[in-house]
This record gives structure tokens, sequence and C-alpha cells, in this order.
């Protein structure tokens, strides 16, 4: 696993290297949705100025992962229950494109790897979101489109947001498993039988909330109006009553 992301950066290309660090502890849940990003915390923890953190803070608001509140701050988004269906139907429906070219030429050695990973997984959350997000960059750079890859590494970014509340009532070894299935089932000529394998669809995406999602720990109970946080707040809640991350 990779070392924490918040460690002082060196000055290679600093203001990309800053953003990469700060897009990566966002993903990793080091910083939590809905945390205010402080230029003066993170310029410390990297030992770099505020410049090039308040420059990768604005490049994150472009990629929709964090938002902008005038006088208030930067914050990392919160998604709603709604926006996470729909961003996981986006990400089927692009990945149904990207399997088709894949399974063309499918990079035999990228996906034996993680399939050996997946197979009879037994293992932490946090190694399954690890090499969660390597089985999906694999199929989306496998598509050898870049701007499908492109556009598809913003949704899932996005996706990842949420992705470790909705794994919490799905079963791991479960969701491996479906994976296995779609790496043994993408060989030239064969995507249909990986989407069916995997509940990608070009009509649309099962849904990627079990009813009992509203009931787990980490449902969200109260779900903050951005615009009324106070300046001084450096944290907001999960919690939303109405089910919204």
């Amino acid at each position: 696993m990779p070392d924490n992301p918040l460690s002082p950066t060196q000055n290679i290309d600093l203001r990309q290297i800053v953003y990469e660090k700060i897009k990566e502890a966002i993903l990793d849940g080091i910083i939590h949705p809905g945390e205010r990003l402080s230029e003066v915390d993170l310029a410390e923890k990297l030992t770099v100025s505020r410049t090039p953190v308040r420059e990768a803070i604005r490049q994150l608001a472009e990629t929709k992962l964090v938002a902008l509140i005038p006088r208030k701050g930067a914050y990392v988004v919160l998604l709603s229950v709604q926006d996470a269906k729909d961003l996981y139907e986006l990400r089927s429906a692009l990945e149904c494109c990207a399997l088709t070219h894949l399974c063309q030429n499918p990079p035999a050695e990228a996906l034996q790897e993680v399939r050996a990973v997946f197979d009879g997984f037994n293992d932490s959350m946090s190694q399954f979101i690890h090499y969660d997000r390597q089985f999906h960059s694999i199929i989306r750079s496998g598509s050898g489109n870049k701007f499908l890859n492109s556009v598809l590494d913003n949704v899932v970014d996005l996706i990842q947001l949420c992705r470790r509340y909705a794994l919490e009532v799905v079963p791991l070894a479960a969701s491996a498993a479906e994976h296995v299935g779609i790496i043994d089932a993408s060989s030239p000529g064969t995507w249909k039988k990986a989407n069916a394998s995997s509940g990608i669809t070009c009509g649309g995406p099962r849904n990627p909330w079990p009813p009992t999602w509203k009931n787990t720990r980490s449902s969200p109970d109260r779900r903050p109006d951005l615009s009324s946080i106070d300046a001084d707040k450096k944290e907001v809640s999960l919690w939303n009553k109405d089910g919204v991350l």
C-alpha cells in the first residue's frame, strides 16, 4: 500500500505534485467528504507554500471533487444518494463501451494480476478498494480511447467519495467474485458475457445501493447546507436524515 500522500513533497513539478497528493488524500479517505480544506494546514503538512496548495484546490474544484463556497472556504464535496446513483449509471454506460474495446485485445498480464488478488478474496476493505481502483483503471485504460479514459477517470474519482460507504453492506467476497467473472469473460469477442457477469449493461446499471444501506452505521443522517457553513468550522457532518452522503 502507498505511503500517506500528505507527506512532505519534493520540488519536481510542485504544483502538479501538490495537486496529486491532496487528491489522493481525498480519494483514500484521509480527508473526508464534507471536510474543509485548510491551505495553512495542507501547506504545513506538505512543507510547501500556500500558493501551490491554493492552485491545487482550484484544480480539484474543476474536477468537482471540491466545492468552493464564497466567504466560507473549500470543502470536499458531499454526494447525495441520487448523485451516487447517477454516477454509477454513467460509469456503467462508459465501462460498457470500454469493455467493448478492451475485449478485442485484453491486457492479460494486468488482468491476471488483479484476478489473483480477487480470487478467494479475504482481506480488508482498504485492500479491496485499492485493487478495485486498479481493476477499473485497467478497464478504462484498456479501451485505447484517451477521451473515454479521461472522462471515466473523473467519474470513478467522484464515485470513490462514497465507495467505502456503499461497500459496507456488500459482502466483499461476493464483489471480488464478480470482478473475477468479468476478467474470465474478458477475452476477444466476449464483452457481452462480461457485461452480464458484472451487471454493466448499455441499458443501465443495477441499483448500487442495497435496500438496507440507509440503516447501516455509516449511512448519513444529516447533510449540511454548505452555503451556511461557519467560516471557522473545519468539518461538516456526513449524516442526513434523508440518506445523503
